[in-house]
């Protein structure tokens, strides 16, 4: 079985630091947000990974030729028409299952359990704040109803970020279906839409409620996982070229080449090259040479 991660996108809501860096390369709990991903792909079985690229794409590619035990292939989305659209371009007309995964979340489930499934499955969770998910409702375990980001949701249930497909060609022609009618939601070619299409077509849609979605899309939630890897961690990711005197630090990812002094931080993490000298700071993105508080710095009682 192959999996397909869509990671075109250009992260605006984590400006300025993906200005520079491809988001899902930025580090949480000590390592790039995709290589958590693949490793949980790879630890379930798949070796065949097709990433779909745009924005700084050269990026990804460099940093999967060093990442052991997968066969990357690279597909383009030269128009950024919406993840219907994306995820269209790396499929084949197969009549095989595939596993799509964003690439802006870390999940935590039974892969191995999801990929023996007998329908297509979608990992759903509840979420305080169904306006930024796909949603669905469901009966009996089956999905009745997909909506894309509905301005007034009618239920909590997202959409988490990981689907089983049991037929690649199935879900071609629906994404094909909405292309040729030029059917989008927000402007966009949305897989929810592509996955309507399908139901309307007696194509069979599971739930599988996963154990954790640990976001990385936004600030705010980026710092939050972080914090959630590190204490089941042990603490601290430190990379070896970076040098740390005289600091407290709890539940840190500390990138390369960084030089923390005589400070005290709490759930920080430092992109590379980022310098923190006398300071005490929580709940804080540092990067490229200045302190970038995303949420609120604040003195801690260490």
């Amino acid at each position: 079985m192959r999996a397909i991660i869509p990671v075109a996108g250009h992260g605006t809501r984590l400006e300025p630091h993906t200005l520079t860096l491809q988001k899902c390369l930025l580090p949480v709990g000590g390592k790039p947000v995709l290589e958590h991903i693949l490793d949980r792909i790879t630890n379930a079985g798949i070796t065949e990974i097709t990433l779909i690229i745009g924005h700084f794409g050269e990026q990804v590619v460099e940093f999967c030729t060093s990442y052991p035990n997968a066969k990357f292939s690279f597909v383009e989305q030269t128009e950024r028409l919406g993840l219907g659209h994306a995820i269209y371009q790396g499929l084949g007309d197969l009549d095989e299952p595939v596993l799509i995964v964003l690439g802006d979340a870390i999940l935590e489930l039974d892969y191995k359990k999801l990929l023996k499934s007998q329908h297509s499955t979608i990992g759903v969770a509840p979420v305080p704040d169904p306006e930024r998910f796909g949603i669905v409702e469901i009966e009996n375990n089956q999905i009745t109803k997909f909506w894309e980001k509905p301005d007034n949701p009618p239920s909590n249930l997202a959409i988490s970020g990981i689907y089983y497909i049991s037929s690649q060609r199935e879900l071609m022609k629906g994404i094909e279906y909405l292309i040729e009618n030029n059917i989008r939601t927000k402007n966009e070619y949305q897989l929810t839409d592509a996955f309507t299409v399908m139901l309307d077509n007696s194509h069979i849609f599971k739930a599988l409620e996963i154990d954790a979605c640990l976001d990385c899309g936004i600030p705010e939630t980026m710092l939050s996982t972080n914090k959630i890897l590190l204490e089941s961690e042990g603490g601290n990711a430190i990379h070896h070229s970076s040098n740390v005197k005289d600091s407290s630090l709890k539940y840190c990812t500390i990138s390369e080449d960084c030089d923390i002094e005589e400070s005290q931080l709490e759930n920080v993490i430092v992109l590379r090259g980022g310098e923190v000298t006398n300071q005490k700071i929580k709940n804080t993105i540092v990067g490229f040479d200045e302190i970038f508080n995303l949420a609120q710095t604040e003195e801690l009682e260490l």
